[in-house]
């Protein structure tokens, strides 16, 4: 999948094994996991142990992100639970080059995962959680049209802080009225008109080459 967006143009393809290596490289900090899961430094072997499970995960999709022409990854975006009962999933990114942080990437990702899971997957929902520390990633998640739903006030502590998380949800435009029998909350009406706004673009900015 390819997606061009204010000069910005990002390939979301399958994982190879040598972005596992620049993976390994980058999650040996823990400036970048200040807002993941991750504990400490991982391993090759780990890496790929990850890699293979998930390759096989009928539940997930995974991207390697690659901004055109630079030939390498610089992180990876999926969907989790695609096959939720619900029709719901879940979805995570990490941009693990700081080089990229700031520049767009996450947005730009977000487009294509989105489209992906609203109209390859018939997702009508797609849940997603943040640290309410990192602003701009809350913010490329409510551009798409993902809405702050609640925030759990403890999630973990990193450095003696501790760290709250917000929970957000992204609906399908088209499929409000069956969730909510007609009644969509406010809450959720502005994150509604910029997923209308972001599938229409995603139309004319997704390619599949």
């Amino acid at each position: 999948m390819q997606v061009d967006y204010k000069g910005l143009t990002l390939i979301m393809r399958a994982i190879r094994e040598e972005d596992i290596l620049e993976l390994v490289k980058y999650f040996s900090s823990m400036s970048l996991h200040l807002y993941t899961k991750g504990l400490f430094a991982q391993t090759p072997k780990n890496e790929f142990e990850w890699d293979e499970k998930n390759r096989k995960d009928p539940e997930s999709c995974t991207w390697a992100i690659e901004p055109k022409d630079l030939g390498r990854a610089i992180g990876i975006t999926s969907l989790h639970r695609i096959n939720a009962y619900d029709n719901s999933c879940s979805s995570g990114i990490i941009i693990w080059d700081p080089e990229w942080w700031g520049q767009g990437v996450a947005g730009v990702a977000h487009i294509g995962r989105t489209y992906w899971a609203a109209y390859e997957h018939n997702r009508w929902t797609i849940n997603s959680t943040v640290r309410t520390e990192n602003v701009a990633s809350r913010r490329a998640l409510e551009r798409v049209g993902y809405t702050v739903w609640g925030t759990e006030p403890l999630t973990t502590i990193r450095r003696n802080k501790r760290l709250a998380a917000h929970h957000l949800k992204w609906i399908h435009p088209e499929m409000a009225d069956m969730l909510f029998a007609g009644q969509v909350p406010e809450m959720y009406q502005p994150g509604l008109e910029r997923a209308r706004v972001t599938l229409a673009l995603a139309s004319s900015v997704v390619t599949f080459p």
